[in-house]
């Protein structure tokens, strides 16, 4: 039966209830948040499992220059389970899954390293949509990286409000002058920053807000995202 018209006045909050409501029925590694299959326990069933290991070869890390000093990594094309996984944190608030990605960090690359006191960050959600969705997926997983890495997680940035336009709906050009000057530093900082981010795209947002940790006063900015967008926009 589909519910979906029952609850049409819920809006953009459907997806979050809804996924509230399958976590009473079925709880977290009931099911598998990919493919939906009954799990074994875990977020991820078995075949999906693999399937991510190597869809895409998740341990193939990149390192891509984007301009400007700004270094970004990234683990896997946006394509097969990892875009599911990813889509599925960020439209339907599967907050289990943000660890469930992290925990293909490992082994990291022999070049990949991070300054002593570096501090994880996100890309500041605008206010309107994280109330939609009723989570912040970029903070979820930031935490989760920083879990990982054993380092520390704080929110280094804030968004202007005037800045809201969903970047993924926008072509390259669209996607630079949507984010001009739209991030400002949360604070003062004398500490390098790993900004974790879930697709890389064209690389605007990553360094808009590189621009902006910088301005806040970070010595160094590396990006870290988890999948990255070919052909310049994700699907």
């Amino acid at each position: 039966m589909n519910l979906n018209p029952f609850f049409a006045p819920l809006g953009a909050n459907w997806p979050a209830v809804r996924g509230f409501i399958r976590d009473l029925v079925w709880p977290e590694g009931a099911v598998c948040c990919a493919c939906g299959k009954i799990s074994d326990g875990s977020p991820l069933c078995p075949a999906c499992r693999s399937a991510l290991r190597s869809d895409g070869s998740m341990f193939r890390w990149e390192k891509e220059d984007l301009g400007g000093g700004l270094t970004a990594w990234w683990m896997t094309p946006h394509t097969g389970i990892a875009r599911t996984l990813v889509l599925r944190l960020k439209h339907r608030a599967e907050a289990c899954i943000a660890k469930e990605l992290t925990a293909l960090l490992r082994p990291l690359p022999k070049d990949f390293s991070f300054p002593e006191g570096t501090v994880v960050t996100w890309v500041a959600m605008p206010e309107n949509r994280r109330r939609d969705r009723m989570i912040d997926h970029g903070r979820l997983l930031a935490e989760a990286v920083a879990e990982e890495l054993s380092l520390p997680c704080r929110p280094l940035l804030v968004r202007r409000k005037t800045h809201d336009r969903n970047q993924a709906r926008l072509g390259r050009e669209a996607r630079r002058k949507n984010l001009r000057n739209a991030f400002l530093p949360a604070a003062e900082m004398d500490f390098p920053v790993l900004l974790v981010d879930d697709v890389l795209t064209t690389g605007t947002t990553a360094r808009r807000c590189a621009e902006a940790l910088r301005a806040g006063g970070a010595p160094s900015v590396t990006v870290l995202a988890m999948t990255r967008a070919m052909g310049g926009r994700p699907a």
